[in-house]
C-alpha cells in the first residue's frame, strides 16, 4: 500500500497533538506538565466558585456575568373577558405613556397579566377608539381582574 506525504503528515501531527495534550503528569500534585516545571507554577491554582457548574462552551464562560435575577418573581395574574367584545388592556400607572404593555383579549378568554417588582399593577381597560375608560390598581393578593359583560367595567379580586 503507498502513503501518500498528506497521509503521513496528518498521522504525525495526529501524533503529536495526541502526545502534547496527554502530557507528562510527572508527580500526583501535577507541579510538571509539558512545558516543564516552570510553566505549572505560572498557572493559578482553580478558585471555588458558588455559580452553578455551566453547560456551555469555556468560550461562553469568558464573558460578562449576567445579572442576578430578582430573588422572587411575582407570579402573574388573570385577566378575563366576560364582554361579547374583544377589548384591549393596557398595564402601567399611564396608559399614554410611551411603552406601555397592551394587549387585546378576545370574548369568554382570558390572558396572564403581568407584576411589578412589588407585586403590584395599574391594568386600564380602554375604549374602543384607544381612550382609557377605567383602571384597577392590583395588589400583591389579588388574582383576577374580570372584564364586565358591560365591556364597561373591571372587576379585581
Amino acid at each position: 500500500m503507498k502513503r501518500t506525504p498528506f497521509v503521513v503528515g496528518a498521522a504525525a501531527f495526529l501524533a503529536v497533538a495526541l502526545a502534547l495534550a496527554c502530557g507528562n503528569r510527572g508527580d500526583a500534585t501535577g507541579a510538571s506538565g509539558p512545558m516543564g516545571p516552570a510553566a505549572a507554577m505560572s498557572v493559578p491554582p482553580p478558585v471555588a466558585s458558588s455559580a452553578p457548574p455551566s453547560a456551555s462552551s469555556p468560550a461562553a464562560s469568558t464573558a460578562a456575568p449576567e445579572p442576578p435575577e430578582p430573588a422572587h418573581k411575582r407570579k402573574p395574574f388573570e385577566i378575563y373577558n366576560a364582554c361579547t367584545d374583544v377589548v384591549t388592556v393596557v398595564y402601567g400607572e399611564d396608559p399614554k405613556r410611551f411603552g406601555a404593555g397592551s394587549r387585546t383579549i378576545a370574548p369568554s378568554s382570558g390572558i396572564e397579566g403581568p407584576r411589578e417588582a412589588d407585586g403590584t399593577q395599574w391594568v386600564w381597560l380602554l375604549d374602543p377608539k384607544g381612550e382609557p375608560l377605567i383602571k384597577v390598581h392590583m395588589t400583591r393578593g389579588m388574582k383576577r381582574v374580570e372584564v364586565g359583560r358591560s365591556c364597561r367595567t373591571l372587576d379585581a379580586g
